[in-house]
């Protein structure tokens, strides 16, 4: 079962215990593994995407994805639990980069009207808007306040840049608990003997 590229999950027992041992160039190897999963499954698709007409929607779909999984990377864990979604989005927007542009209130708000409205109804609720005009800033209230005006090509460039830094922080190990929740969901996602659930590829 390949878990991200061409890396079988056979091989995770092996790189985990190098990562275990603080070996600097297997966390090197991890954030390459990570970017191939995430990049080369989301974002890099994402990217694409863009250069489409009337594509912020299905771009924003991915991204939200995305920013889901990265949470649970960061809390090491194998899903969100039932009825956390919110609270996984509103972490991950006010916690990273993407907090110069939310707030807990507008985290809240996007989760609602953008996660919620395009993966379960495929539109935007309340009064939301997907735009894609450079212009605009990555996040703005709607006319009414009721809901935000969200520019799709800046928030996918503001979550590029939210994965960097987040690879980063696992290749540099100045948080040690990054990193011991990176193996944790890495040993769901290889399906390790004690983990179970997230799927993968088969080859």
């Amino acid at each position: 079962m390949r878990i991200a590229g061409e890396f079988q999950a056979s091989q995770w027992e092996k790189l985990r215990g190098q990562l275990e041992a603080g070996e600097q160039a297997a966390w090197n190897e991890a954030a390459r593994l990570l970017d191939d999963r995430i990049r080369g499954r989301y974002l890099s698709h994402a990217s694409r995407l863009l250069k489409e007409p009337y594509s912020g929607f299905a771009v924003l779909a991915l991204d939200c994805a995305v920013v889901e999984a990265l949470e649970q990377f960061r809390r090491g864990k194998a899903e969100t639990p039932s009825g956390q979604g919110g609270a996984y989005f509103e972490a991950f927007l006010t916690q990273t980069r993407f907090k110069l542009h939310f707030t807990a209130a507008t985290a809240a708000l996007f989760y609602r009207t953008i996660r919620c409205g395009i993966l379960h109804q495929a539109e935007a609720k309340a009064d939301s808007l997907v735009k894609r005009n450079a212009a605009q800033p990555v996040v703005a209230p709607s006319n009414t306040g009721a809901g935000l005006v969200i520019n799709a090509r800046r928030f996918h460039e503001e979550l590029e840049s939210a994965f960097d830094d987040y690879k980063q922080s696992l290749i540099e190990g100045t948080d040690s608990k990054a990193r011991q929740a990176f193996i944790q969901k890495m040993n769901v996602i290889a399906r390790t003997p004690s983990d179970t659930g997230i799927s993968g590829v088969m080859p």
